[in-house]
This record gives structure tokens, sequence and C-alpha cells, in this order.
């Protein structure tokens, strides 16, 4: 194995953390799925871990495991507290295990950050709102303390009987540990309150308290921020002196290093495709040294094998924690040791499995349709019964999964696309300011497609006639979708383009003035282009707010840009009318009216209207609709509804 690992020579070597030694640096991070029901842990919640560790990551870290009642948020939150999850906490702990990983669970109060129970009252440490909420929390009395130190201690304790090899402390994001540590959030006058050795006082305590419980032998780790991005929090040169302190007194076997909290540096918290690879990575560097020989975690939108390798190789961190990399792709350790790196499906670290579990939905990703499924990391598309002969029309990301699985499973596909290149609209948005990652969706797709012996035949709008021609057994149609002209407008306004349009064919000049009726981070990519290109731009929309169909954290960035590029935004209005350089437009509430004088251009993203001409024309063959063609949707349903449809040949 050690020759198949040599691209990756650091990544896969062994790592000692307390008692245990790791077979590799790769570690999966916490992360929220919501397969938990009724605070139960589920066969989907323990595949999700299991599945990384067959998968090759040697540290598997829990999503949060509530300490006690006050810790509950909503039902998908698995509790620690009582015996009800002790089979399932048994069947994860040996399923990790004989998969070849170290299974810690991440032991989490939300504090002021209570946000989710409807009844549970907050409690938090001093008496500041919460940062998100602005939800006032009750304080903690010594005695909450004492009640809250007790609770870590008790779980970790019996999680040790369940046969899990360790617990990881959640003090970061602003939750309870971090409200304690940060003096931002941390006011007390009392001994938990004021200088750093009082700030610390709680984790001391968690952390001797399960040291004491649980022995030696049982791994205890702390995460904790690097920066928590606010005036008077935790910057790298605060968590340096809080490392430094913790460091020397026995109690932590590894510490991993995040970003942000409640406040608008929650977009730090999961840096999304607009952020560079490795963002925070030189920030665990310099923390690196004052940890003392504990191994430190480095994580934050790492999500090659490549840029893993570095984290150890140039000491930013000795653990490398990948969590949507390992989404996208649960065998992505194995994957890389083997020397299949090519093989890997990418995380383009857009953040749309983040906003499912913010929405509380259960973790979904747009390009791993088997997400949480037992046999995941092992999974290949089975064998047909028979092949046929499959003609796939349109070459975009839904077309393109369609065929590829079809393929795989011993069809012969053969693929005609419009365009010269594949990739469909997800080309358009790749080619947008901080979107070009989007790209590795497609070339991925075009990846397993050539693997497969997919035949192309591309830049020609395909007809009827060269359908037939193929002698198609079965066609899948997955020609997308257009953008419509704005409802309200008069077709003869000009210049009026759709964003598709504005990106093929850009110009630049004095005013722009952009509809929004999509919501989407592609429009608001679109928004940032236009600002390169115009002296002043105006985003108009309908609705009363923006980025609808953007997941928070990544909203926030949406908004900061938008403000820092000077963008006018009109809300609750639509544009009626567009002559002489004038657009007249209306407020939907009162349809009181104004004007914006001097618009050089007005683009437009609206709701998409269908384009599929040839199913009609096909209708005595055996036709499947992909994708938009069918009802314009998102990404999601693109990729999933082409993989169920390749599955179903």
């Amino acid at each position: 194995m050690a020759g198949e690992a040599s691209a990756y020579p650091n990544l896969f070597s062994e790592l000692r953390v307390g008692s245990r030694t790791l077979r590799n640096r790769i570690a999966l991070p916490a992360t929220l799925t919501n397969y938990g029901v009724a605070n139960r842990i589920t066969a989907r919640w323990t595949d999700f871990l299991v599945e990384r560790a067959r998968g090759g990551a040697g540290l598997i870290v829990s999503e949060v495991i509530a300490v006690d009642p006050n810790a509950i948020a909503q039902g998908a939150i698995v509790t620690g507290f009582d015996d009800a999850n002790a089979d399932g906490f048994r069947r994860t702990a040996d399923g990790v295990r004989a998969a070849g990983g170290c299974l810690v669970a991440q032991l989490w109060h939300p504090g002021r950050q209570q946000l989710w129970h409807p009844t549970i009252s907050p409690m938090g440490v001093s008496d500041q709102p919460d940062a998100y909420s602005w939800t006032v929390p009750h304080v903690m009395s010594e005695a909450d303390i004492a009640q809250a130190v007790d609770a870590y201690v008790s779980v970790a304790a019996r999680l040790r009987s369940y046969g899990l090899d360790g617990v990881e402390l959640h003090g970061a994001h602003g939750y309870l540990i971090t409200q304690f540590l940060s003096p931002w959030s941390n006011t007390r006058a009392d001994g938990y309150g004021g200088g750093l050795e009082n700030r610390a006082r709680f984790v001391r305590e968690v952390a001797g308290g399960i040291r004491e419980a649980c022995g030696p032998d049982f791994i205890v780790g702390l995460k904790m921020p690097a920066q928590e991005g606010v005036a008077g929090g935790i910057d790298v040169d605060e968590a340096a002196r809080i490392t430094a302190h913790l460091a020397p007194l026995g109690l932590l076997d590894y510490v991993a290093y995040a970003q942000g909290n409640f406040s608008l540096s929650l977009e730090d918290h999961v840096p999304d495709i607009t952020y560079r690879p490795g963002h925070f990575i030189d920030l665990h560097k310099r923390l690196r040294p004052v940890a003392g020989g504990i191994p430190v975690m480095a994580l934050g939108r790492i999500g090659t094998p490549e840029l893993a390798e570095k984290v150890v190789a140039e000491g930013h961190g000795d653990l490398v924690g990948l969590t949507r990399a390992q989404i996208a792709d649960a065998a992505f350790a194995s994957k890389a040791r083997a020397g299949r790196a090519a093989e890997i499906r990418p995380s383009v670290f857009d953040n749309y499995c983040w906003g499912e579990v913010h929405a509380g939905k259960p973790l979904r990703e747009f390009h791993n349709p088997h997400l949480g499924e037992a046999g995941e990391a092992g999974w290949t598309p089975p064998p047909a019964d028979r092949p046929r002969d499959v003609v796939v029309v349109g070459a975009g990301p839904g077309g393109l999964e369609a065929a590829w699985v079809a393929a795989a499973r011993g069809h012969r596909v053969t693929v005609l696309g419009a365009s010269d290149e594949v990739g469909g609209r997800l080309r358009f948005e790749a080619a947008l300011p901080g979107r070009a990652d989007m790209a590795r969706v497609y070339r991925h797709q075009k990846h397993l497609a050539d693997e497969h012996r997919v035949a192309f035949r591309l830049g020609r709008r395909a007809t009827p006639d060269d359908v037939r021609a193929l002698r198609p057994d079965t066609v899948v149609i997955a020609t997308g979708s257009g953008l419509r002209f704005p409802a309200t407008l008069s077709p003869d306004s000009a210049p009026v383009v759709s964003v598709r349009d504005y990106v093929s064919g850009r110009h630049g000049g004095g005013t722009a003035l952009l509809f929004d009726q999509d919501h989407t981070a592609a429009t608001y990519a679109t928004a940032d282009l236009l600002a390169r290109d115009f002296g002043r731009v105006i985003l108009m929309s309908p609705r009363p707010h923006l980025a609808q169909h953007v997941n928070y954290c990544s909203a926030i960035g949406v908004h900061r840009r938008l403000h820092a590029n000077g963008v006018v935004q009109i809300l609750a209005a639509e544009p009626v009318e567009f002559k002489d350089k004038t657009v007249r437009y209306v407020n939907v509430f009162t349809r009181r009216d104004d004007s914006i004088a001097d618009v050089d251009l007005l683009v437009y993203a609206t709701p998409r209207i269908v384009d599929e001409p040839l199913s009609a024309a096909l209708a005595d063959l055996e036709v499947h609709l992909v994708g938009d063609c069918q009802s314009p949707r998102d990404l999601m349903a693109a990729i999933h509804g082409g993989h169920a449809v390749g599955l179903a040949l």
C-alpha cells in the first residue's frame, strides 16, 4: 500500500492521537446531517459515518450530540444523555472500527444559540443577545455551569461504555464553549469571566472531568475558533494564547480550528466557492507551534488530495478536516490512496448541502445521489439485464449524468449536444465571477462518460431525423430551458438581454439594471460581473428581500459583495416600460410608479421556459425527460433525475 500512496506520503502516514494510532491524517469533521429522527439514531445516521470510514478516513467525528435536555434543538439532533441511543451508538462504533476508522462524538451545547426549540429557554454565559437571532438568554448561574460540566462528563462516560473512542468538545461557531472562551461574548465578573484563565475554566473543568471519568485511553479533542471574525472576539493571537494555556495541562489529545460565529462572520464557518482553496490554513500553521505537540486539525475549503498533502507536508496541520469533500465522495481517501484521484467526485463548495441542513432538511448533495446509503463508498452502477442503444439529447449535467450511468451499466450511449462543448447552462454559470469551480461538476461527468465509452456528437442541435438515424432503443431528452422575457415589459423594449446572453456577449456602459426573478447565486455573480463593466448597477426584484435561493452562509457573501460594489437595490418593484434609456417601474404592493434615467442596458434573470421540441416528434419511441426540459428546477433535480433515468434503463 505504501507504493500506492506515494503521491501523498504525508497524508497517508500514521498519526498518534492520544493512545490511538490513526491510519492516516484524513478526518471527517462533525457535520450535521439531520438524519436523526425524534432525537434517535437511524440507520442512515450510522451509515453516513461508517461509509466515510469504509472510504478510508482515519478519524471520524460524529455530528453534534446533545449533552442535556437544554441542548436539544430539534428532532434530528441525537441525544447522548440517556440510554435511548445505546444500540445505535454501539452499531456505529462497531461499524467504524470494523472499517478501520476511529470514532469520536462531538459533544454540543448551543448555549444562547438555542434558536430552534419552541419551549426550551436559551441559556448563556452573559446577557448579550445572540448575534444571529437577537435572542436574549437566561444568564447561567454557577450552579447552572456546574450542572453543564456534569452533563458533558456524564455523556462522555456513557459514550465510552458504548465503545466510542473519544469525544470532541464543540467550542467553535459561537456555541456554549465559545461563549465562555471569547471576550466578545463573556462579560462575567465571577470566576468564569474576565481574564483568559477564568474564561478557559469551563473547558478545563469539562475536559478534566472527562479525563478523570474515562481514563487516559479515551480521546478528548477540542474544536475552537482560530478567529471569530468580530471585533473584541477571539482572533488568531487570542486563539494562540488559549491554546498555549490548555495544551500543557494534559487534558486534550487534539485541537481542531474553525472560523466564524453566528454574526456575519458565519460565512467563514463554511467558506464557499468564492473563497480561496485552503483559505484559513495559514492561521492554523501559526497556531500549530503553540499546541506543544498536540495534533492540530486544519479545516476549511480543503477539497483535493494535493491540498490535503500540502497541509501536512508544510506544517499547517497534523490532521486534515475534509467535510464537504467527503460529503461529495465518501471514498475520497481510498481513491486518493490507490492513485485514483481523478475518480474523486469533486466538491465545488457552493454550500448546497449546508443550505439543506440549515433549512431543517436531511443532508443532500446535488451530485452524490447515494449520500448516506449503506454501500455508498463502494457504489458502482449495477449491470443492465441487456445492453440497449441509448441516445441522450443534451450535454448538460442532467444528460451527462444519465449518459455515464447508462454506459457504466453496459448500454451503448450516444450524446447529441447543440454546443461545441458539454456543460449546458452550467457552463454559463462557471464563466461568472467566483463560480469557476462549477465547471468541475460537468468535467467530472465527462470524464466518467469517456471512461465508459460514451460517444459524443456535439456542435449541432439535434433533429428528430438525427435521433432516428441512430436507431435507438430508448431516448433521453435533456435539452434544458431558456429564460423568458419579463412579462411586465413590452417585447419591443430595448436594449434588453437575458443574463446568459449578457455573459456570452459582454459590453459596458454607464448604467445597467438587473431584474432579478431568480434569486440564485448565479444571478448575483452576474451582478458582480456587471459591476466590472458598468459605472452604475441597479438590482431590482419584485420580492421584498434578496437571495431567496442562496443558503444563508453564502448569502452573507452575496450581500457583502453587492454593497462593496455599490449596487443600488430597489426591492418590491418591477419594470413596466423601458424606452429612450428610461426605465419606468412600479412598487408591487402599492403600484406607485417611479423611473430611472440614463439606463444603457436591462438584463433579466426570470423563471425559465422549457426547451423541449423533440418528444412529440418521437412519440413512437421510448422517451425519458430529464432536468429542465421536463420542469425547470435546480442542479439537484437535473443530476438526480438523470441518475435515476440512467439506472432505470
